[in-house]
């Protein structure tokens, strides 16, 4: 019988055990927009949307990120801040294709689930609105072109899994700039008609990219590639921007190349604050889908550039997740939304209605 309670006892020590701690320092530091040359909020209409989604990143992976990089974060110069409540249709803990698809279309639906409504009515994306305003649009991921995220723009599926019908959808979606990895899912025919009309498309690799310790500047470079092209139609655009693979190294538990991947994304957002210096007619918004790994800050440095933090899961959490913006009409982002609100509140600056009028 004490045998018995002994082992109890040393099992009940070992899960309650506290996460293993992690550190990282020594990280290359990159330098942000000065203030006089960063975009500020302002009344008039957005002519052009910049959304740059952070998969997984929650507030902690960002803090992480600011003291790893002495201080200093592109995303926490921007002067407009809300929060964004990420729950699906269907579970406290959404996953990635409802989180995308409540930003991409404003509406709640089942995880699992792609730009639809849970009784299956497709919903119109905030791209697709945009083209049917004649503007050009473009996608930019460091994953697979038709991962859950991206897929909740252009897809209306009942399983994020379904990626021949997703790629199907995407090849005739009409966008005008395509650049990520995920190009074992396309036949030659269905790049050649992604390319249809001059579209600048690109996949990088047969799946997901490779991690940023690896990738370099892949994704900074492919955002300054996008609004070059972008910025050509005359007619204004929309651009979602994703640092998808934030999300796969937290799935890991791997702090490390979980800060790496937050300052690339940095990285990318001081490409588009130096653009908009010239465009202030832009509203730029840098949110999240949701956090994954329970993220905990347990020490660090800001002038080291050292952070120490610890995983709670493998998995996705249900806190709020911050929203950055700045630009044309960003005054509307304050406060604490449903992320539904978030394309519905872009939508009501673009079509310079009252926000108050904009529902989910």
């Amino acid at each position: 019988m004490k045998m018995i309670y002994a082992l109890v006892c040393l099992l009940g020590g070992v899960l309650m055990a506290a996460p293993q701690q992690q550190t990282v320092e020594g990280l290359p530091v990159h330098q942000v927009e000065k203030a006089a040359s960063v975009a500020q909020p302002s009344n008039r209409p957005a002519r052009n949307v910049i959304l740059m989604i952070g998969d997984g990143m929650g507030s902690e992976h960002l803090w992480a990120a600011w003291l790893c990089n002495r201080g200093q974060l592109n995303i926490c110069t921007l002067p407009c801040t809300a929060f964004s409540q990420t729950y699906s249709s269907n579970r406290t803990i959404t996953d990635s294709a409802a989180g995308g698809t409540a930003l991409a279309c404003g509406v709640k639906t089942d995880n699992g689930m792609l730009g639809q409504h849970p009784d299956g009515t497709p919903m119109q994306s905030l791209a697709e609105w945009c083209r049917g305003r004649g503007m050009a649009t473009g996608l930019v991921v460091t994953k697979a072109i038709t991962d859950a995220t991206p897929a909740a723009f252009y897809a209306h599926t009942s399983s994020r899994k379904n990626t021949p019908a997703i790629a199907e959808s995407l090849s005739k979606a009409g966008f005008d700039v395509v650049l990520g990895g995920g190009a074992a899912a396309f036949s030659t025919e269905q790049m050649e008609r992604m390319r249809d009309g001059g579209a600048d498309v690109e996949l990088f690799a047969p799946g997901d990219c490779p991690p940023a310790s690896v990738r370099g500047d892949l994704l900074p470079r492919n955002v300054e590639r996008a609004l070059a092209r972008l910025e050509k139609s005359g007619k204004g655009f929309f651009l979602m921007v994703e640092g998808s693979s934030i999300d796969l190294a937290a799935h890991e538990n791997n702090l490390d190349e979980t800060v790496r991947e937050v300052l690339d994304f940095d990285c990318a957002v001081g490409v588009v604050l130096r653009w908009m210096a010239k465009h202030p007619d832009t509203l730029l918004v840098v949110t999240a889908d949701h956090q994954t790994g329970g993220l905990s800050i347990i020490d660090g440095s800001k002038k080291s550039g050292r952070v120490t933090g610890c995983f709670t899961t493998l998995n996705h959490t249900g806190v709020a997740v911050p929203i950055y913006a700045t630009g044309a009409g960003a005054a509307v982002f304050r406060g604490v939304m449903e992320n539904t609100r978030v394309p519905l509140l872009i939508r009501s600056v673009m079509a310079q209605s009252s926000p108050l009028s904009v529902k989910n």
